[in-house]
């Protein structure tokens, strides 16, 4: 066990503030209550802590799965209204391979330096024992009581600097330790942290992780279906690599090679959100062509299964040979929403629902050959086509609904706008106030 040796506080400035505080109190001793129908975010952040030091046999250790193990953290300050009042509590979720727990605060210290007067520390105490029951704060003290305190460190700037989770042991209500005694310690990881909104009189918000959107060395910009827009597509090109959508090869995108049936499954996959699960399908290839050395046997395997590509007869896929422009925009109108579409009217489906105009749609369909280059132009117009009986474009559902890619990647992109965030939460008739709170924090950090 350890003790917090904070000796030097200058101008130590501490105030301990409730942080529920209601005109409308029950009759019975240790419970508040109050109706709330709808919830403010006004702070959210999740991040990862790992431990400077645990106690073997601690509830935290426990819930982390080891005295190695971090914890991941979902914090937020929010506003719970009933009307046009609201009370401020501060939640936090905290998970690891052992478990999780969720806390409501119990009180709050700032700690501020004597010479500048700004504030250096916030501490804030979530104990297992105050509750939400319903819509009522309840204060539980018969059983042995959790805590942890939440330590945010501030710059000269009043900037956030990083977090600090220590946990005391477990005690009861009559023996409480010391505010600054704790058996645990974990520090945050300053990459994991993702967080938005107001904290201590600013507005924060996570640099998003971009891709680099210099193009590959080499780069082959010929494309013999459309020449005079070869610079064109090397944006493109480069767009999509910012997306994850296109790679590129080591001698660069190569807009003027051919595509073949493989990679046109491969980038099907891409666009439909379902890469990464064909690589955890791990499926077999039945085609006697595909060995399970083939670069893309998994994708094959797995578009085959999901009948989106077939074989060509013969347990044969063919992997190898070239894709025409009237397969690919037929798998890309189907992919849209048109399951109708087949190389016979692949061209016309792509005027008529906007995924290219009636030049393009010819000049592709008729592709030949049908090369990389022409294939970005196709899928750079489908991420903002919208899909059949949708309001939504193929991009805002690899976004919004399937989330491979992330927000921040498609915004950098400049194909997408992040959509209009309700200013508050609406809980769900019926539902558990904690799971509100919760959600309602996980909502802020979704509308990055």
């Amino acid at each position: 066990m350890k003790k917090n040796s904070r000796k030097v506080m200058l101008a130590l400035l501490l105030s301990v503030i409730m942080l529920f505080q209601c005109t409308q109190a029950s009759a019975a001793e240790g419970e508040i209550k109050y109706d709330f129908d709808r919830i403010e975010v006004v702070y959210a952040a999740e991040f990862a802590v790992s431990p400077r030091y645990a106690a073997a046999e601690h509830w935290l250790t426990t819930l982390a799965g080891g005295t190695d193990k971090p914890v991941h953290i979902l914090y937020g300050i929010v506003h719970l209204f009933t009307g046009e009042q609201f009370i401020e509590e501060q939640f936090i979720s905290m998970s690891g391979e052992g478990g999780s727990e969720r806390f409501l605060s119990n009180s709050m210290s700032n700690e501020f330096d004597e010479l500048s007067m700004l504030k250096k520390q916030t501490s804030i105490q979530f104990w297992s024992g105050k509750k939400l029951d319903e819509s009522t704060v309840v204060k539980d003290y018969t059983q042995p009581i959790k805590s942890v305190t939440l330590v945010q460190s501030f710059d000269q700037q009043g900037l956030l600097t990083g977090y600090q989770l220590n946990a005391a042991p477990l005690f009861r209500k009559d023996n409480p330790p010391a505010p600054d005694y704790y058996v645990s310690s974990y520090v945050s990881d300053p990459s994991s942290l993702v967080h938005t909104g107001e904290l201590n009189g600013a507005k924060v918000e996570s640099e998003p992780e971009v891709q680099s959107d210099q193009p590959l060395e080499e780069v082959s910009i010929l494309s013999s279906s459309d020449p005079a827009n070869a610079g064109q597509r090397t944006i493109q090109a480069d767009t999509l690599k910012q997306l994850g959508l296109f790679m590129g090869t080591n001698y660069g995108y190569q807009l003027g090679d051919p595509i073949t049936r493989a990679q046109g499954a491969v980038m099907l996959l891409r666009l439909s959100g379902e890469a990464d699960d064909a690589a955890r399908a791990q499926l077999k290839s039945s085609f006697t062509d595909v060995k399970s050395s083939h670069w893309a046997v998994q994708s094959i395997a797995y578009a085959v299964s999901k009948g989106y590509v077939k074989g060509i007869g013969n347990g044969q896929f063919a992997p190898d040979r070239l894709m025409t422009g009237k397969e690919f925009l037929t798998l890309i109108n189907r992919l849209l929403g048109y399951p109708n579409a087949t190389t016979s009217n692949a061209a016309e489906l792509s005027r008529n629902n906007g995924l290219l105009t009636v030049d393009a749609a010819t000049r592709l369909a008729n592709a030949k050959p049908f090369l990389r280059g022409d294939m970005v132009e196709v899928v750079y117009a489908a991420l903002q086509t919208k899909q059949a009986g949708k309001t939504s474009t193929l991009l805002q559902s690899l976004v919004e609904e399937k989330g491979s890619i992330s927000v921040e990647l498609a915004t950098a992109s400049g194909l997408y706008v992040k959509p209009n965030v309700p200013a508050y939460y609406i809980p769900k008739p019926g539902s558990d106030p904690m799971d509100s709170i919760e959600q309602a924090i996980r909502q802020k950090l979704d509308s990055k």
